[in-house]
């Protein structure tokens, strides 16, 4: 019984044993959970604060990597291309793509750089950051409410829903859009694509934000940095190119010659410059225009190129002048080939303003070492010989000579004096009577420059006055001839010669001053001269060059009363038809016409043929070149009005015209003593 008792004593203690342990057991099992949940809570906030730790540290890596591409590259493509290379392989994302605005009224934005697996995935979209349809999507609304969007479950995202599918099957799972802002404006977006379910946290898209800004930032730098490099070399461009044929200009050219100049002197070589003048080139201007003129030497530009070699050098010198240097040549046979071809290129027609027109070119030739061994030498034989060319007939080319060389230097010379005539006062007046073939009275003088040169002794007329006109000396040379000739005679009418004419011829240069009636009305002014006393003389080429000017231009001086005449009648153009339309009062028939009286080829009938038109258009007519007794009895008998010339009185300083018109000299009176015929 006793033994009973214990044992059941013992069975329930044991029972309370075990419920003990098994309590103790839960507890224990309770605490490991616990601890094994707050194991895993650590592990996993552990594990995320590693994933941030890497995104975070890709992110800069990206920075890193993008700021570098920045400073090194020099196109937006080439940016934008490198910038989302960048992102997919160092920030391990699957895809990143750049569009830029366009702000026009389709609000498209256009992909222009795309890097990753699924770039496919873009190509086929319309993007749009308008608000429509296509504009609904991540990059629209970013570039609308200029933030960043983030899409962080694309399969969740109803924007998404049309292409849910294509990104679930390229594994394309969340997404982030930022806006590109810089200076106010949003230049574009970038699209970043992940394979990760919200990958993006609010540190990373801070830091990608600010790589947004920063790309936004360089795009405007290297827009600035593009515009200055363009616009520099524009400047360049201008400076050293015709901006009408894009030829080399006047200061690539020397720079060229001399760089060749100095290379063929040091190597040994030979070269060839050549100088080409456009025939024709001023009446091809005047007819079509500015733009036909353009028209013509960008035309001519294109042949020049098409008869050299690629390494010639071919450019514009100014007005319708080019150059050409041909580099390394071997003798002048081969300048000749290359002369001779542009010949003839020249001989075809240029289709200008849709009409054919035709300009052939004058050529001249220097060689080097030969004829000259610096840029300024070259050139000036080039030119020589080019105007060689034209006063043989144009429409040709030579080569610089000894002979030219010494032609220049006595040009040159003759200039020097002739400049400082001026200041030395070697330049002065003579007057050349002019006797009315009728009365055998003295009626005017014509006023003749002249120069006396200590050096030089007295210099043909025929030499310095075409070297005025080509200089610009003639005109103050011009103006102080009319005020001084005008003052002489007004003092001649004040001494008792009253009615006195005085001629003086004008240069067409003067005449298509700007300024030259005003000049005239200042000369007469100041000089008292009545303008009925006063006969400007000017050659047919003045009058026919712009006839509708010069119509207006004479047409001025005749209300004014001045009297006109047209010099050297018979040796230019000599157009009826322009004739009868310029208010002329006389003509004056060149000397050249009597001194060849006596030959047998008509040039008397010639004379007659020229008075009786110029009696039948109302106009009075001088003959000048008086030489014989013949001349005077033929002009007579075809009732020539006026004469001068060495027979009847030779020119004469101012001082000795007084005494000649109160003399009368017997020999003028016996040259009229026979009866003038009727």
């Amino acid at each position: 019984m006793a033994r009973q008792e214990w044992q059941v004593v013992d069975f329930e203690g044991e029972k309370a044993r075990r419920r003990h342990q098994e309590a103790h057991l839960e507890a224990l099992l309770h605490d490991l959970e616990l601890h094994r949940e707050k194991l895993c809570r650590q592990l996993l906030e552990s594990q995320q604060e590693l994933a941030a730790s890497r995104r975070v540290s890709r992110a800069y890596q990206i920075q890193a990597g993008c700021n570098h591409a920045l400073l090194q590259t020099t196109s937006e493509g080439d940016l934008f291309a490198e910038v989302c290379r960048i992102i997919v392989e160092k920030g391990d994302f699957c895809l990143a793509w750049v569009g830029l605005v366009e702000e026009d009224e389709r609000q498209r934005i256009r992909p222009v750089a795309i890097h990753g697996e699924h770039a496919d995935f873009l190509r086929g979209l319309s993007i749009s950051w308008g608000n429509r349809r296509s504009g609904l999507g991540p990059s629209g609304q970013a570039v609308r409410i200029r933030r960043p969007v983030v899409c962080a479950r694309i399969a969740d995202e109803p924007i998404f829903a049309p292409y849910r599918e294509e990104a679930a099957r390229r594994g394309l799972a969340s997404c982030i859009s930022l806006p590109l802002l810089a200076e106010g404006r949003c230049l574009g977006v970038l699209g970043i694509y992940a394979r990760e379910v919200d990958i993006f946290d609010a540190e990373e898209e801070r830091l990608l934000l600010e790589l947004a800004n920063q790309l936004a930032f360089g795009l405007l730098a290297l827009r600035m940095r593009t515009e200055r490099s363009e616009a520099l070399e524009q400047v360049e461009k201008l400076a050293y190119f015709d901006p009408l044929t894009g030829l080399p200009n006047r200061r690539m050219f020397l720079e060229r010659l001399g760089q060749t100049v100095a290379l063929a002197r040091r190597e040994a070589q030979h070269l060839a410059l050549l100088f080409l003048d456009l025939d024709r080139f001023k009446d091809i201007n005047d007819t079509l225009g500015h733009e036909g003129g353009d028209q013509l030497l960008k035309a001519a530009a294109g042949r020049l190129r098409g008869c050299v070699r690629q390494a010639d050098t071919v450019a514009r010198h100014g007005g319708d002048e080019f150059v050409i240097i041909l580099h390394t040549i071997h003798g002048q046979g081969q300048a000749e080939v290359v002369a001779k071809k542009i010949l003839t290129a020249f001989a075809e027609p240029f289709l200008i303003c849709n009409r054919e027109v035709y300009s052939s070119t004058s050529i001249g030739i220097a060689l080097s070492p030969a004829d000259g061994e610096d840029v300024d030498t070259l050139i000036r034989h080039a030119d020589a010989a080019m105007y060689t060319a034209k006063a043989e007939g144009r429409q040709t080319y030579r080569f610089f000579s000894a002979e030219m060389n010494r032609r220049i230097q006595a040009k040159l010379l003759l200039e020097q004096h002739l400049r400082l005539a001026w200041q030395r006062g070697e330049i002065f007046l003579h007057y050349q009577p002019q006797i009315d073939l009728r009365s055998a009275e003295i009626v005017g003088v014509e006023a003749l420059l002249r120069w006396d040169n200590p050096v030089l002794g007295q210099v043909d007329p025929e030499r310095f006055i075409p070297l005025a006109e080509e200089t610009g000396m003639i005109l103050p040379l011009g103006e102080w001839m009319l005020r001084e000739a005008c003052r002489q005679v007004r003092l001649w009418h004040d001494s008792g010669f009253a009615g006195l004419r005085l001629a003086v011829n004008i240069s067409a240069r003067q005449f298509r001053q700007p300024d030259f009636i005003d000049l005239m009305d200042d000369i007469l002014a100041e000089s008292g001269l009545d303008p009925s006393c006063l006969v400007l003389e000017m050659t047919e080429s003045t009058v026919m060059e712009k006839t509708e000017e010069a119509i207006m231009t004479l047409t001025d001086l005749k209300i004014r009363g001045i009297r006109l005449s047209l010099d050297d009648f018979g040796t230019g153009y000599s157009s009826l038809n322009h004739l009868k339309s310029f208010p002329m009062d006389q003509i004056k028939i060149d000397r050249s016409f009597l001194a060849d009286l006596d030959r047998p080829y008509g040039q008397a009938a010639i004379i007659e043929a020229m008075i009786a038109m110029a009696h039948s258009l109302g106009l009075r007519v001088v003959a000048e070149g008086v030489e014989e007794q013949s001349h005077i009895d033929f002009l007579r008998v075809r009732h020539c009005d006026e004469a001068q010339g060495f027979f009847l009185a030779r020119p004469l300083l101012p001082e000795k015209i007084p005494s000649f018109l109160r003399g009368e000299p017997r020999e003028v009176k016996r040259i009229f003593s026979g009866e003038v015929p009727t």
